[in-house]
């Protein structure tokens, strides 16, 4: 499985104004923030150039929506922008897919409030 990369986890915490403290385990999801999505997708878009800074910001992409999702309903244009993303950059987002799909289990209570949505990508 890969995971998203140092040298671009750096990138994107000056560019993006985040905070990493040591101790975090999964950057992802520690500096993910619901309200800043479309923030981070247009970076995606401008700044992202390698594979994996486009793959590790789409890690916190996803993680954000996951945290918005679970919060309210997504708008139908932010979740629209990153099944896009997904679909057409599939071979690299191939392991965000299948982690937020949850194949091994089709008990809905035990997925991510996204895996339906992931699931249709």
């Amino acid at each position: 499985m890969r995971h998203p990369a140092r040298e671009a986890i750096n990138k994107f915490n000056k560019l993006l104004n985040l905070h990493e403290d040591p101790l975090m385990q999964d950057w992802e999801v520690e500096c993910a923030d619901a309200l800043r999505i479309e923030e981070f997708i247009n970076c995606y878009r401008t700044s992202a150039s390698t594979d994996d800074e486009r793959f590790t910001l789409m890690a916190l992409i996803l993680g954000s929506f996951e945290e918005y999702h679970g919060l309210e309903t997504p708008k139908p244009e932010v979740w629209e922008k990153i099944r896009y993303i997904l679909s057409t950059e599939s071979k690299l987002h191939e392991d965000h897919i299948e982690y937020y799909s949850c194949l091994e289990t089709e008990v809905p209570e035990e997925w991510f409030p996204i895996t339906p949505l992931i699931r249709a990508v």
